[in-house]
């Protein structure tokens, strides 16, 4: 295996939803892409921009399983995403609860991969009209801003305008993502982490529950 894919492989990628959605995912088995949803059963509570998300369903991947960008499970490569701070201060005129009740479901690359699900790239924030998509692992190493990714803060400079969107770089994945291939959850709180781990322990999911304040505004 080449080094860059095996490098590849062992990425993290991070989808955050709210605590509220968790049951559902459980009870279906999945995560499930926007498009394909039962919103009466796994999608309690509308934790994005619905104006972006409409727009993630006129937007085209130009590569198979082709579709639209609202066919795919979103994942980012790092916490602390724009999307994250936008919610968390109060910049989403439908959501108002903060960051306290949104959980990072943690899966990576290979488990990804390795489950035979289909799954492309983008270098940047898929609703942005300039971001490419891609599906060679040994291209992660180089499309990804890792530097913007490793960073605390992300903020467009006037000498690089563009951080803000390859921070939103994305890991897609088709219709659906089995909690099988999750390799656990993060939450800001130890409060919220005791509300999780109860939610596991009424369903067979064994899930490993961690507090990660740092990855939270």
């Amino acid at each position: 295996m080449a080094g860059g894919t095996a490098r590849s492989l062992e990425r993290l990628v991070l989808h955050f939803t709210h605590i509220r959605n968790l049951p559902g995912i459980l009870a279906a088995g999945c995560l499930q892409a926007d498009n394909h949803v039962d919103r009466r059963s796994a999608l309690a509570v509308e934790a994005a921009d619905l104006a972006i998300k409409d727009s993630r369903r006129a937007i085209a991947i130009s590569l198979p399983p082709f579709g639209c960008v609202a066919d795919y499970v979103p994942f980012y490569f790092a916490h602390r995403s724009p999307m994250l701070y936008k919610l968390a201060k109060g910049g989403v005129p439908t959501y108002a609860e903060g960051q306290d009740p949104l959980i990072y479901l943690v899966s990576t690359v290979k488990a990804i991969t390795d489950a035979g699900l289909r799954w492309l790239f983008s270098d940047g924030n898929c609703a942005a009209t300039v971001t490419q998509v891609f599906d060679d692992l040994e291209l992660l190493g180089s499309v990804v801003d890792w530097q913007v990714m490793r960073t605390r803060m992300w903020n467009n400079t006037a000498e690089d305008p563009d951080r803000m969107r390859r921070r939103m770089a994305e890991f897609l994945v088709h219709e659906l993502v089995p909690v099988g291939c999750l390799a656990g959850i993060a939450v800001r709180t130890q409060g919220m982490k005791e509300q999780v781990e109860d939610l596991l322990a009424a369903t067979a999911v064994r899930l490993p529950v961690q507090v990660r304040p740092n990855w939270y505004f």
